[in-house]
This record gives structure tokens, sequence and C-alpha cells, in this order.
């Protein structure tokens, strides 16, 4: 009798600790539009909610013990709607992107036409202008050159970049958008080669990304370049990511090889078989301090010892120099040709 009076207080504590988080966090997320995006204002509160839902995510499993499964189910569903809800939030404050995709046009051969390019660009589509078009067609943007050249026109400050539902293809940024953004967003890409690093590889011409999202994205390789403040990943299957950011978190991925250098412990929650390296040969940008690569935080596993949830990615097994330069410097490759080099089928 006093074990199970025991049980019934813990569960009424656990009751009403959850109940006052869960609306401390839904007031967070109700008040987070109204905080101004500033001098990385909005990013903060955003970094805030994500620690408390992380925080009440762990509480929830540690009160397996003595929380009744239906329960612990209830729970459980009620921190994931408030994590839907806040990437709802977030993903309807994040700027419109000013570029859409269009592919090269492909050349002649012999009086055909030659096999689609999966090579995709960015290219600026200034809202509220008419651009110069071609045979009815927008402007294709200028090829990249390897001294960062392009167009010549006035220069343009994007506010954001979004890349989202694309499949078979390789992405890059022109040389000609060296001022890049304030955010970007990779969403829903399938068997994708993303370059980024053209616009923010020299800190002389460029600003590096304010934060990064990743979401949803898999069987691709993703050169993400500078990114000044956190970076967020999500959902990702069987990819490889390159990134300089102060903080990485990492949520539900699988199969994917992180090379980073970071400034904060990377936090991982929900993963498996994801694996870490420093950034590859070469790749160095030149950030100050210690790179804590290797110091990371699995928020779901709490015991002593190593988490089996991750693992440090062998010298042996990391990818080569000269494959890294052939993605760094060919844009319009073959995509699966590419990603077999990188053991992505």
């Amino acid at each position: 009798m006093i074990n199970m009076a025991h049980q019934e207080d813990a569960k009424e504590r656990f009751y009403r600790n959850f109940r006052m988080q869960q609306a401390n966090i839904q007031e967070q997320i109700t008040h987070l539009p109204s905080i101004a995006p500033v001098a990385g204002e909005r990013q903060d509160a955003t970094e805030v909610i994500l620690t408390n839902i992380s925080r009440l995510t762990n509480d929830v499993r540690d009160a397996t013990h003595f929380l009744p499964a239906y329960d612990h189910r209830v729970y459980t569903d009620a921190v994931n709607t408030l994590r839907k809800e806040l990437d709802e939030t977030t993903a309807k404050l994040a700027p419109k992107s000013r570029f859409q995709f269009r592919p090269r046009p492909p050349a002649a051969v012999d009086g055909h036409d030659a096999p689609k390019s999966d090579s995709r660009r960015l290219v600026n589509s200034r809202d509220g202008t008419k651009g110069e078009k071609t045979n009815g067609q927008p402007p294709i943007s200028p090829p990249l050159s390897p001294g960062g050249g392009g167009s010549r026109g006035r220069s343009r400050s994007p506010r954001a970049i979004k890349v989202e539902g694309e499949r078979d293809a390789v992405i890059t940024l022109p040389a000609d958008h060296s001022r890049t953004s304030s955010a970007g967003q990779l969403i829903d890409l399938s068997s994708c080669v993303v370059n980024l690093c053209s616009p923010t590889a020299e800190a002389s011409r460029a600003a590096p990304f304010a934060s990064l999202m990743l979401k949803g994205v898999e069987k691709s390789v993703v050169v993400a370049g500078h990114v000044d403040g956190p970076v967020h990943v999500t959902g990702l299957k069987r990819c490889v990511v390159v990134v300089t950011a102060r903080q990485v978190r990492i949520h539900d991925c699988e199969e994917v090889d992180f090379y980073l250098w970071v400034r904060s412990e990377p936090i991982i929650e929900g993963c498996k078989g994801v694996r870490f390296a420093p950034l590859p040969e070469g790749m160095e940008t030149g950030a100050e301090g210690e790179n804590k690569w290797k110091e990371v935080k699995d928020f779901l596993w709490l015991k002593e010892g190593q988490s089996p949830n991750w693992g440090v990615l062998g010298e042996g097994e990391r990818v080569k120099g000269e494959v890294w330069r052939g993605v760094m410097g060919d844009e319009g490759g073959d995509v699966k040709a590419v990603l077999g080099r990188f053991g992505i089928a």
C-alpha cells in the first residue's frame, strides 16, 4: 500500500510539473513571432525553446519506470506536438526565398538535344521587378568561374536561400551571389549533391549564413560552408554533411556522416548510426578556438559509457581529399557517379 501511494504521488507530481513546463513552452512558442529577428534575438529564443523541449523529452523518458504505458504515450505525443508547433512557427517566420531554380539549357549535339543536365543554380528573382527574358524564359544565371566571377550587374544581398523538393540534382550557388543571406534552408531533397561553399569561402568577399536548417534530406552530399550561428539537422538518412558552425543540433537522423568544425558540443537526439569526423583536408575555414567535433552529447543516452547511437568516423573510412575536390570543382558531373564515390547508392 505504501509503495502504491508513493507511485501515485510520483505520477501526480510529474503531471503537475509536466503541465507547468508544457504551458511555459507553449507560451514561448506563441510569443516567438513578436521577437525581433535582429541581432539573433529570435534565433536565441528558438534555441531556448528547443532546449526546454529536449529537457521535457528527457523527463518523460526518465518517468518510464512509474508511468503506465498509456500515460507515457500521451506525454510523448504532447512533447511531439510542441516540437511540431515550433517547426511550423519557425517555418512561417523564415524569410521568403528570393531565388528560384532554372536548369541549364542543353546544348545541341549533331542536330539533337544533348542529355539534360542535373546541375541546378540559384538565380535571383527579385520580387516586384521584371527581369529580362530570352525567348519567353527567365534569364539563366552566369556560370561559376574559378576566380569567383559572374554577372557584373548591381550587387544584391538576398535575405534567405531555400532549396526544396529537388531530386537527382547537383545544386550550387552562383559566384555573383557572394553576399549570401541571414538564413539557409535545405528541405526534402533526395539523391542530390549540394555545394553552398562558393559564396561563403572567402571571408573578405562574403558573409557566412547566420543559421542553417537541413530537413528531410536523404541519400545526398551537402557541403554547407560556414555558418556563424546554429545548424539544425532533422530527419536525414544516408547522407554526408560538411559544415563549420557555432552549434549543431541533430534530430532523428540515420546513417549520416558529419564532417564538422563546431565551437560547442554537437547535440544529437533520436539518432542511429551517425558518425563524426573533423573537416576534410583543404576545407578548413580558419575558425578560431577548439573544434569540439567529437564531444557529442546524446540527449537520449544519459547512462555512463559511450552511446551506441553515434561514433567517430575512423581515418581509414573518411572520404579522401581528391573526392572532395571533385565535388567542389565539378558542378556539372553525373550526380549518381558523384554519390557513388561517397558510397551512397
